[in-house]
């Protein structure tokens, strides 16, 4: 093997292992769990109903119940920008789970959420972002 090739195949292995070294940093944050479950007499809720998150949290939903549910922004502090977290996807099969990360979207404050078709059935709970534990 040339010394030029050989110096080629050491730069390509630099290259290729580097960057995957850094991508393993450990994610920021905490996961937290809530789960959509029946209640007794045709109710349904989020468990817990009340949650604290920081910035860089994510809270999965995890589908536990007989029926579809989603998750709905009602109330959101002044300054949150929500965009598309501010109603998620429908969680149909059971085990599925719906992500929802804590990022810049999310101002410090309180903020309420219900699943639309269930929120009369009292489907409602409320989520607090502050930016230290």
């Amino acid at each position: 093997m040339s010394h030029a090739l050989r110096s080629v195949l050491v730069l390509v292995v630099i290259a290729c292992t580097a960057p995957a070294g850094a991508a393993q940093a450990a994610p920021r944050g905490h996961l937290i769990t809530v789960r959509l479950v029946d209640r007794p007499n045709g109710q349904f809720a989020f468990d817990p109903g009340t949650i604290n998150a920081q910035r860089g949290d994510t809270v999965r939903f995890v589908q536990q119940s007989s029926a579809p549910h989603n998750v709905s922004f009602r109330t959101h502090p002044q300054n949150a920008k929500l965009g598309d977290a501010a109603v998620g996807p429908y969680i149909l099969n059971n085990g599925q789970t719906y992500d929802l990360v804590i990022d810049a979207r999310f101002a410090d404050g309180a903020y309420t959420f219900a699943c639309d078709p269930h929120e009369s059935l009292g489907m409602k709970a409320t989520l607090t972002v502050g930016s230290h534990h």
